[in-house]
């Protein structure tokens, strides 16, 4: 992959606009304010690394009552703690001068944003006298996360490794609470960054303007990145799949890319989008989640580790999941993450069935993710907790964070197969994916009762009582073919995932172990209450791995140790799939 300074025509049908060569205004559409954005990463060239990012937003009408907010960021998002307490220098003016500011705490309803949760506990910044006219906002951020991680999240978080900087919009853009959507313009000032840096966005590459108006919540479901950035393709392309790389993974991340790159064409076919806008992909390190990865707007990010998440074909998957993410319909009522049985599921159903299908995975592969989410799931406590406990334990609980993904992809299969049998294989979960994705695009968005009429004209009203049963944890069990003709259902004999004590530690911000459980695997390793554990540890690829050990650095008075156990209780029966014996892998896909 070639270092490049980027100057393409890329992103969300942006057109390149350079200091040099600046674009004519366009006309605004009523009720669209325009945005000026410019992002100064700044590099210390003693500590090798950015340290800070300074950013400026410029809005060209804003209308603001005296102690109303003008700015508001949530305080954490998906788990992942923000800049809002650690930002500096922050500067509002108006025609009339400088704005005195007041800091509210307050908390806003949590809705869906795509592949993440917005809104929740949210810090806002109030005005002391009117604003009215253009307004600039400028402060300065730090470019590496400051506060300590919460463990399971998203890679959203700032990360200056690897000789970049990059994060998601969700963690540092301060918007204006009403205000949008907007005409906008990301410029970078590279003044105080080595020769050469180059800057990248969800949005396009280099200095951009979008064709088309941005809503908020485009705007921090957006990607951020800058500095020693790797490209693919080459040369960079003017619609289409493009990826950038911050860091060294030990890997050839050129090949991964362009193995996304082909995938996302099927997905163009597949979804018959022709025209689809340029979709990017963000590939970083992440010393906490390896191998975890997030969906943007219209891109996504996933991340390698040097030790751990570093197999490229398990990577695959996930960027086969995320990229989904990207084209598949969404459940909009009830919002966030009590409807995330839907994306997560269908994400998970496809990520190994498309590859597949357009013979760019193996059945091996295939069978081993099967397999995967059906043994963490069939062994889990919490299999047959309700949906409902999904948003409030979520972050909290491992085994209730993982059910989306896992039931989620269980109970899709066994509508799949139903349809499959009904409709003489005429018919699949694709065509009922794809008039969800009809629905979801109308005024409102999709709803369950959605899902619910395209069950009922399907497969009947029995469908639907079966869909309320699953919302209520009934455990969904897929027939031995529900996966093609190469697998079939078997049973093993498979250990629990436990934890050892209160599951809620491990994503707290200080983990200080309580509910030990007497004879478990962690007591009888010599943890105990009052322990405090000084990294954050992921779980959710651990819970699905029988014989992954669990290491937990531990600080207890003065001494520093490690306790290494299998954090592993009682064996049950669960429901695995097998290979078929002569069945050729040309006939595996679906």
């Amino acid at each position: 992959m070639k270092r490049v300074v980027w100057s393409a025509v890329l992103g969300l049908g942006l057109v390149a606009c350079t200091p040099d060569e600046p674009e004519a205004p366009a006309p605004v559409e009523d009720g669209v304010t325009v945005l000026q954005m410019t992002l100064r990463p700044v590099h210390d060239t003693e500590e090798g690394a950015f340290v800070s990012l300074d950013v400026t937003l410029q809005f060209d009408a804003l209308t603001i009552a005296a102690g109303e907010p003008v700015l508001r960021l949530p305080l954490v998002t998906s788990n992942v703690d923000t800049v809002a307490t650690v930002l500096g220098d922050l500067d509002v003016r108006d025609p009339a001068g400088a704005v005195m500011l007041t800091v509210a705490d307050v908390d806003q309803p949590e809705t869906s944003a795509g592949d993440a949760v917005s809104g929740g506990p949210s810090r806002e910044w109030r005005v002391d006298r009117p604003v009215q006219g253009p307004v600039t906002v400028t402060y300065t951020v730090p470019a590496h996360a400051t506060l300590p991680p919460r463990g399971p999240a998203p890679p959203f978080s700032f990360s200056n490794n690897g000789g970049g900087v990059s994060g998601a919009g969700h963690i540092f853009l301060l918007l204006p609470p009403d205000a949008g959507p907007f005409d906008t313009q990301i410029r970078w000032d590279m003044s105080a960054a080595p020769a050469g840096t180059s800057g990248v966005t969800s949005l396009g590459g280099g200095d951009v303007r979008a064709s088309e108006p941005v809503s908020a919540r485009e705007l921090r479901m957006g990607f951020f990145m800058a500095g020693d950035i790797q490209t693919w393709p080459e040369p960079l392309p003017e619609d289409g799949f493009f990826g950038a790389l911050q860091g060294h993974p030990p890997f050839d991340g050129e090949a991964l890319l362009a193995w996304t790159g082909e995938l996302y064409g099927h997905y163009e076919d597949f979804f018959s989008q022709t025209d689809a806008p340029p979709y990017g992909v963000f590939l970083r390190e992440n010393p906490v989640n390896a191998g975890g990865g997030v969906g943007l707007h219209r891109s996504f990010v996933t991340t390698f580790g040097q030790e751990r998440g570093n197999d490229p074909e398990a990577i695959k998957l996930t960027l086969a999941h995320e990229m989904f993410h990207t084209f598949q319909p969404f459940i909009s009522e009830p919002g966030g993450l009590e409807s995330s049985w839907f994306s997560e599921g269908l994400a998970t159903f496809y990520q190994s069935r498309l590859p597949l299908r357009y013979g760019m995975t193996s059945p091996e592969r295939v069978l081993e993710d099967i397999n995967f989410h059906a043994g963490r799931y069939y062994t889990s406590i919490m299999a047959d907790a309700p949906n409902s406990l999904v948003p409030e334990r979520f972050w909290a609980d491992t085994r209730i964070r993982t059910l989306p993904y896992d039931r989620g992809m269980l109970y899709f299969a066994t509508i799949d197969h139903a349809v499959r049998t009904r409709s003489g294989g005429a018919r699949s979960l694709d065509d009922l994916m794809l008039a969800m994705l009809e629905r979801s695009g109308r005024e409102g968005g999709a709803t369950n009762a959605d899902w619910e009429a395209v069950l009922d004209a399907e497969l009947g009203a029995e469908a639907v009582t079966g869909f309320r049963a699953f919302l209520a944890g009934e455990i969904p069990l897929p027939e031995p073919d529900a996966f093609g003709p190469c697998f079939t259902r078997t049973q093993a004999e498979l250990r629990r995932y436990e934890l050892g004590f209160d599951t809620a530690v491990l994503a707290e911000p200080v983990r200080i172990i309580r509910g030990l459980e007497p004879g478990s695997a962690a007591a009888e390793a010599g943890l105990q209450n009052g322990d405090e554990i000084l990294q954050p540890v992921p779980q959710d690829h651990l819970q699905g791995s029988q014989d992954m050990t669990l290491t937990l650095e531990i600080r207890r008075g003065d001494a520093v140790f490690d306790v290494t156990y299998l954090p592993r209780g009682e064996t049950v029966p669960a429901w695995q799939w097998e290979r078929v014996e002569g069945v050729p892998d040309s006939a595996c896909a679906l």
